[in-house]
């Protein structure tokens, strides 16, 4: 039977850079722009994902899909330390991290992905397609992939949760924080090869907590805007 987290997180990501868009397009702030490129990154993820659970997976699809699973969650990272951190360190993480994604693109592209694991999560294989994970992918690029990974989940969850500390009205802060916590757990589980079928599930409770934190910040930055 198909998943549909995929799909989910799709649409959610779909509409969370939409709203983005328009945000940035009043404001004007870098954030709001960085953000926007790594949301609709995961929505091509959850796409490809669910394309998979009814197709299964070719090499240039899932050598598609394995490049937009990390950049996003870097990207998320750099945006959180434009808004809270002095400007040059959060124009250095966007270095550090287009640099490293354009590593990650060509190990990803001269990769060999193993199409005996592509052939095991299939619609007609062992596994679920959306559960393939880092699987079929050489060490190198697993590599890489936690170097984007880890430094930006983190830097998500401890921005928003300096961001309550510093204003304890700022609660969406705190869903906000909640959603990379959990985006960050499923994103180390999947990569260690532990609990990988739960992948889609965990990043979908963690994009739609990002999205309801995001609804509640506009609704906070509406408010304040009218005092």
């Amino acid at each position: 039977m198909a998943s549909y987290f995929p799909l989910v997180t799709a649409i959610i990501s779909a509409l969370f850079t939409v709203l983005l868009l328009v945000q940035y397009a009043r404001r004007r702030k870098k954030h709001q722009i960085i953000w926007p490129v790594a949301l609709a990154l995961f929505t091509v993820t959850g796409t490809l994902a669910f394309v998979s659970e009814m197709n299964g997976w070719t090499v240039p699809m899932y050598q598609m899909y394995y490049f937009t699973v990390s950049p996003p969650v870097a990207l998320m990272g750099a945006g959180t330390l434009y808004l809270l951190a002095d400007k040059p360190w959060g124009k250095y993480f966007l270095i550090y991290t287009i640099i490293l994604s354009a590593l990650f693109l060509a190990l990803i592209l001269t990769a060999s992905p193993d199409t005996a694991q592509l052939a095991a999560y299939s619609p007609s294989g062992t596994y679920s397609p959306s559960d393939i994970g880092s699987k079929a992918m050489p060490t190198t690029a697993r590599t890489v992939s936690i170097l984007l990974n880890a430094p930006g989940g983190l830097l998500l969850i401890i921005g928003a949760l300096y961001s309550f500390w510093l204003d304890k009205s700022k609660k969406y802060s705190l869903l906000i924080g909640l959603g990379g916590v959990i985006n960050f757990v499923g994103g180390s589980l999947s990569t260690a090869g532990t609990y990988r079928t739960y992948f889609f599930v965990f990043t979908t409770a963690g994009i739609l907590l990002l999205f309801l934190g995001f609804l509640l910040s506009s609704e906070y930055i509406k408010k304040r805007d009218q005092k």
